[in-house]
């Protein structure tokens, strides 16, 4: 079972604190015991800080930039009576930013997961399907053991496939923004006319969409590309760690 940092982290600080107290308790006095106490108190809180802050980040959403600890935001939702009001809800917004964030939070994961399990290296592509089921190339050698892994943290998996599906949604709107400009100059009809002329694959309901490829080196570092489209190219996104 994959245990995170931050019970690693905490788990060390309680068992600290029990070693000062046993230690303290038959050589100390009263006031040295409460002292180292409360010493180790502030050393547990102070350990939970930084693991509750290791990973938030600020990202845009649709309420404005907010601060959001991505490993809460992934966890696995626990049964509620409560009803959730989902316009509550603060949503990703596919940005530049928030898919360079998601990206390297997304690698740190993945690497943190092999080494948990004992994965020697990662498949060569990570990629979802128009279901959002996993795709891992047919020659890994691996792939029983990482979606043992994922299965057992499916939070790994759902911030890899958020990340794939902010990168789509960011790379479709980059491939309109050639257009966006050209019409925000257009001065007539007829230069509106030609550019929607020049761009008239993008309305084009067969138009190709780019599939989004997690791409991995053997030490674990990660890509976000695509590739189709209406050029049918391979795309590189400028994101990784």
């Amino acid at each position: 079972m994959f245990v995170n940092n931050q019970t690693n982290l905490i788990s060390q600080t309680f068992f600290e604190t029990n070693q000062t107290a046993t230690k303290l308790a038959g050589s100390e006095t009263f006031a040295d015991y409460m002292e180292s106490l409360q010493s180790s108190e502030a050393k547990k809180n102070s350990a939970i800080d930084k693991a509750s802050t290791e990973f938030t980040f600020p990202l845009d959403t649709n309420k404005g930039s907010r601060e959001m600890n991505l490993d809460d935001y992934f966890a696995p939702n626990s049964p509620s009576n409560e009803p959730i009001n989902l316009l509550d809800v603060p949503l990703l917004l596919p940005s530049a930013h928030n898919v360079d964030t998601l990206a390297k939070y997304s690698e740190r994961k993945v690497k943190d997961l092999m080494q948990e399990y004992n994965i020697p290296k990662p498949p060569a592509t990570i990629e979802f399907d128009q279901e959002g089921q996993l795709v891992l190339p047919l020659d890994y050698p691996y792939s029983a053991q990482l979606k043992h892994a994922f299965n057992e943290n499916p939070q790994v998996e759902k911030a890899l496939s958020t990340t794939a599906a902010l990168a789509s949604h960011y790379v479709g709107i980059m491939e309109g923004q050639p257009f966006r400009d050209e019409m925000s100059t257009a001065r007539t009809q007829a230069d509106r006319d030609r550019i929607v002329e020049k761009h008239s694959y993008l309305f084009d309901d067969n138009h190709p969409p780019i599939h989004i490829v997690l791409s991995f080196l053997d030490d674990g570092s990660m890509f976000v590309g695509g590739r189709g489209g209406a050029t049918g190219s391979e795309t590189m996104l400028k994101v990784s760690s």
